[in-house]
């Protein structure tokens, strides 16, 4: 039996990557994993197993949202994130830069495209939508097969009616960039494995006056921080120069104590 987590592992990639920076269209992007996955009628073990885990986080979510949620108001917002990150990309292409940045843009839109289609009764996408998702599949994976080869992507079509029709001949991208080649869509990365277990505490070199025994480290702090750091990074690739500072400043709120 094939790998049937391939199907739903990029959409819970990009709820991850974006968890912490919009938590609700991150928590959108895993109901639809979900029901996708829950169509799958001889589930394996792993895709059970994965689902399991979506299912918890879902309600974890769910109850941290509360009130916010609205399905009427945050289709729009997912919309329109959706938009944001392909326009990013659409832009990005047109003026010259067809790499493998701007692939990821275009990659990590089709998937928010297509995260839409949970608001819809027949679970399709409006026209224009429709358009972008399988445009936006069709580039990034013309200028990743160019990247691979060492060249660069021809230009985007200029003519709309030229762009519909070359995405809807393409092949269908495939459902996830091997990580070598396609790293995660900036936005705000995955959160980092846990850590090995440790013997006993970390502790600081140096800092501590000679005699005094350093406050240990808590591993989940660091680890905490170094998520946060990673997710600003990330959010610099979207030019998300607000999210990158918030999350600066959460990661340096948990180093400051641990480094006195």
């Amino acid at each position: 039996m094939a790998d049937q987590t391939r199907a739903i592992a990029p959409i819970l990639k990009r709820s991850d990557e974006i968890a912490v920076a919009r938590p609700k269209i991150a928590y959108y992007c895993r109901l639809y994993a979900v029901m996708s996955g829950m169509k799958i009628e001889k589930r394996s073990p792993e895709l059970s197993e994965t689902l399991d885990k979506a299912l918890a986080e879902l309600e974890q979510a769910k109850k941290t949202l509360g009130k916010e949620l609205d399905e009427t108001r945050d289709e729009m917002e997912c919309e329109t994130f959706a938009l944001q990150i392909f326009d990013k990309a659409d832009r990005a292409d047109r003026a010259g830069s067809r790499e493998m940045n701007t692939a990821k843009m275009y990659y990590a839109a089709s998937i928010f495209f297509n995260v839409l289609r949970q608001f819809d009764a027949d679970g399709e996408l409006e026209g224009d939508i429709a358009q972008k998702q399988r445009y936006a599949e069709w580039r990034a994976a013309e200028i990743t097969k160019a990247a691979r080869s060492g060249s660069t992507a021809p230009p985007p079509p200029e003519d709309e009616g030229e762009a519909s029709g070359a995405a809807a001949m393409a092949p269908p991208a495939p459902q996830e960039m091997p990580p070598s080649h396609f790293p995660s869509p900036p936005g705000v990365t995955a959160k980092p494995p846990p850590p090995p277990p440790a013997p006993s505490p970390v502790r600081v070199p140096g800092g501590a006056p000679p005699g005094v025994r350093p406050p240990p480290v808590d591993i989940g702090s660091v680890a905490d921080a170094q998520r946060y750091a990673k997710d600003a990074v990330s959010a610099l690739g979207f030019e998300d120069v607000h999210t990158a500072v918030d999350a600066l400043t959460r990661a340096l709120e948990i180093l400051k104590p641990i480094a006195k």
